[in-house]
């Protein structure tokens, strides 16, 4: 588990809720959308060029290679057609059917196609989304020929994916270093099991052929992009793994809402009865629902900053109980009273909630959990007292398309002193915490990621006040301040769509609190209210920051800050003698601008012999 952490434990408020009043980075977002590709991209380029005669018309879409539209008019830009005279200085899609990723004429290769765009006056920004996917083309031409020769087949394949791979890397660093912001860069999918490359179409060796035509243009992919991405550090260039994500389409179609992922739903002659049960349209291309999956992928790893802010609200639950468990420490020091001399065994249970909003890029949260306390409190004489406490707490969190379960192991120790009306008190603790079962939705549902780590944190709280007594009524005004650090440690995900990864994450803060309690009651029983006010003066959190594993992709941050923010706090409870000992039954909430929290709790105090 790596440093102390916090807990949620005992009474107080709990988990972490999210606020308006939090200052939130700007939403990941891009002006325009630029697109050099093949057939993959192409929504009617070559179709114009060849006088609507490929592809035919229906049944093709449009001039586009499947029944609907390409996954590249799904990322929320209307890109027009390089051959319709769409301009250069807003959304331009470039790509051609059949075209190769090298200098070739016609179609033109997508060398060219980069060329013909600079050519035409076209530029790069920092707010620009360029997609670039290429490279099936050049292993489909120089296939038959390859495989004809069985002996050199995978050496002359290798020569040509390698190639390929090459050619992209080119164009993405050229892309990059003429200013493109953002570069979305797709790899190969799983060419074997296509039904142009299936065992049922060329043979078994046809398709490890293909296979491995793929994989080494994937890998040679790979490798050069991130010393692209080294040599470019202001362009974000991000690797989109559409072969990661063969298998699970090929292995579980139905999750997808398709019922066949292996044959074309259009044989050249006649089309399927229904396309959007089907990936493939035919022996190659997509039908318009795999083009909304491969958007729906596209967005998982455009908006990664995004997204993986959702993990804010992991530290913010160890923050928050944190503070709770402070609370609770300091709140039977600071009661009317007398102490009573001896040593009290103390245990409890409580249940908390915490309800959040919605605030920028974070989405709406919900934690609910339950635990249970146990301490020894020591009281020295009718001006000292101290003692101390271990809690373990279990919550359930969910927030937005993020969910985790959280195990909480915190101690804490206290002490307290009064004189007359007065009193002061200091709490200071520490928390180990274990997140489990973390799952993030995907945007390529029903793809669910999962994930783990752990953290701690630790706090300090000092308390003073003094009491007034208003006959029958005795009424406390009384200070705090409250340091909390809490950490979490990063981690990966683990699933078939974009991998984030978390970097390590500390949130701490400093906050001040006045407030005013109300004490009265008699003989064995008495009851309390209380009303406050609590802000942070000192937050100095790290900004959430996410990756993507073995991507080429920056690190992103999002600044968050207080879920909070300012809040109201209001308690009540009532204490009664039962027995040898004391029974308390208390309720703490905590109103935010954004995030309400409630705790109830229930203690029992008795003496020890």
């Amino acid at each position: 588990m790596s440093r102390f952490l916090r807990n949620a434990a005992a009474a107080a408020l709990v988990v972490a809720a999210l606020g308006a009043c939090a200052t939130t980075a700007s939403a990941q977002s891009y002006t325009r959308l630029v697109v050099f590709g093949d057939s993959l991209s192409d929504n009617g380029n070559l179709y114009a060029v060849t006088g609507g005669t490929q592809p035919l018309s229906p049944p093709y879409y449009q001039g586009r290679f499947s029944n609907g539209p390409v996954f590249t008019e799904l990322l929320g830009f209307n890109a027009g057609r390089y051959t319709a005279g769409a301009p250069v200085t807003g959304s331009v899609n470039y790509a051609f059917g059949g075209a190769r990723t090298d200098s070739a004429a016609s179609p033109p290769g997508m060398r060219n196609q980069l060329l013909a765009y600079t050519g035409g006056g076209g530029t790069f920004g920092a707010n620009d989304l360029v997609s670039i996917l290429g490279g099936a083309n050049n292993i489909f031409q120089a296939f038959p020929g390859a495989a004809a020769s069985p002996a050199t087949a995978q050496a002359t394949m290798q020569g040509v994916a390698t190639a390929a791979a090459g050619d992209i890397n080119f164009l993405v660093n050229s892309v990059a270093a003429a200013g493109a912001g953002t570069v979305l860069v797709t790899n190969l999918p799983r060419l074997g099991i296509t039904p142009g490359f299936s065992a049922g179409s060329i043979g078994a060796s046809g398709s490890a052929l293909a296979d491995f035509s793929g994989t080494t243009f994937n890998s040679a992919l790979l490798s050069g992009l991130f010393g692209v991405a080294a040599a470019n550090p202001n362009s974000n260039i991000i690797l989109m793994d559409l072969y990661k994500i063969s298998d699970p389409l090929a292995g579980n179609p139905g999750a997808f809402g398709l019922t066949n992922a292996s044959t074309a739903c259009f044989n050249g002659v006649t089309v399927c009865a229904d396309p959007d049960s089907y990936l493939y349209w035919d022996s190659v291309h997509p039908t318009a629902a795999g083009h909304r999956l491969i958007a729906q992928l596209a967005n998982d790893y455009l908006y990664y900053g995004d997204l993986g802010a959702q993990s804010t609200v992991q530290a913010e639950t160890g923050f928050r109980q944190r503070e709770d468990l402070l609370d609770l420490a300091s709140e039977g020091l600071s009661a009317r009273g007398g102490w009573e001399p001896g040593t009290h065994l103390t245990f409890g249970a409580l249940y908390d909630s915490v309800e959040t909003d919605a605030r920028g890029v974070v989405a709406a949260a919900d934690a609910t959990g339950w635990g249970g306390r146990v301490g020894l409190d020591h009281v020295m004489s009718d001006t000292l007292r101290f003692g101390l406490a271990g809690t373990f707490r279990t919550a359930d969190v969910e927030a937005g398309p993020m969910a985790f379960d959280v195990e909480t192991y915190a101690f804490d120790i206290y002490a307290g002193w009064r004189s007359g009306a007065m009193f002061v008190n200091a709490t200071v603790g520490g928390s180990i915490d274990q997140y489990d079962d973390i799952t993030r939705a995907t945007s390529l549902a029903p793809i669910v990621h999962t994930g783990d780590t752990d953290g701690g944190s630790l706090g300090a709280r000092l308390q003073a006040g003094t009491w007034l007594d208003m006959g029958g009524i005795a009424l406390s005004p009384r200070v705090a301040v409250n340091f909390v650090s809490t950490d979490v440690n990063g981690y990966v995900e683990q699933g078939a769509a974009a991998q984030y990864q978390y970097e390590d994450r500390t949130v701490q803060a400093a906050s001040g609190e006045i407030a005013l309690r109300a004490e009265g009651g008699g003989e064995g029983l008495n009851f309390w209210v209380e009303g406050g006010y609590r802000d942070s003066f000192g937050d100095s959190s790290d900004a959430v920051r996410v990756g993507i594993a073995g991507n080429p992709a920056q690190v992103l941050e999002r600044d968050i800050g207080d879920p909070f923010g300012g809040s109201l706090l209001a308690s009540a409870g009532v204490e009664a003698d039962v027995g040898p000992g004391t029974m308390s039954i208390g309720y703490r909430g905590r109103f935010g601008d954004a995030a309400d929290a409630h705790v109830g709790a229930i203690t029992f105090r008795l003496p020890l012999p």
